[in-house]
């Protein structure tokens, strides 16, 4: 529609994101995460471990509550989700559920001028898509 904002990435990505190292500690990062308010986290490699990924709340439920596993003991690097995926603040927003769905993954880290700006989700794009429609192509 002629005048509508583009739908791109940029407007409903999750932003400032928090990076942490592969080897925190899984309670360390809960703290972090309930301290600054968010749901996942980019997971950057270390000296332990030499993949990048995201973790979410979600993770942990289903990989230590779910599994009755004890939280010490247990790192970032274990829970998180990869492959580690980029797309661009100006992606559009079926752009980057194509992107994701081919990747069967859940979120998207957004990448500008190499910098980390934000991380875009699943559920974003779904309740997006609901509020709007796709935007123009």
């Amino acid at each position: 529609m002629l005048g509508q904002t583009p739908h791109i990435v940029e407007e409903i990505m999750t932003s400032p994101v928090v990076t942490v190292p592969a080897s925190l500690p899984i309670e360390e990062a809960l703290h972090l995460m309930r301290e600054k308010k968010i749901h996942s986290v980019v997971v950057e490699p270390d000296g332990l471990n030499g993949a990048h990924g995201i973790m979410t709340q979600r993770d942990v439920l289903r990989k230590v509550v779910a599994a009755d596993r004890p939280l010490f003991n247990v790192t970032v690097g274990e829970l998180m989700s990869s492959p580690l995926i980029t797309v661009s603040p100006d992606t559009t927003i079926k752009q980057c559920s194509i992107i994701m769905l081919d990747a069967n993954i859940r979120r998207a880290v957004v990448m500008k001028s190499g910098r980390l700006v934000g991380i875009v989700s699943d559920t974003d794009i779904f309740q997006s898509v609901e509020e709007r429609g796709w935007g123009p192509d």
